[in-house]
């Protein structure tokens, strides 16, 4: 009797689309334009306050809105940075190298984006 293994290639079920595709459908659900600028925030952990407070300093522009809140992840602190723009790869992809660059030499750890939707 003979066996055969799947491909680990091979894949099952429904391939989910990625969280870009997600947000803009859900902007296009709500009434508003996908391809216009929306408010997104951007989620990074912080391995205590001054070091939270260091990584805003640093993140800081004038067209973002940054907070500071304590996080339900022990010894960590969350950074929020608010900002306005186009909803698409390669603008989530360049904002996230960048906080990725500026928070892992502090040992902080970028965690997630969302898009705030607003109707249009």
């Amino acid at each position: 009797m003979a066996f055969w293994k799947r491909s680990p290639d091979t894949k099952t079920g429904p391939i989910a689309p990625d969280p870009i595709t997600l947000a803009r459908e859900q902007l296009r659900h709500a009434g508003a334009d996908p391809t216009g600028p929306h408010p997104t925030r951007h989620f990074i952990y912080a391995p205590g306050v001054k070091v939270a407070q260091h990584l805003a300093r640093l993140l800081k522009n004038p067209s973002r809105h940054i907070e500071i809140k304590t996080s339900a992840r022990k010894g960590y602190w969350l950074v929020i940075v608010g900002q306005s723009m186009l909803v698409t790869p390669e603008a989530i992809a360049a904002l996230r190298a960048e906080f990725e660059a500026v928070a892992a030499p502090l040992g902080a750890q970028y965690d997630r984006w969302q898009v705030d939707v607003v109707g249009g």
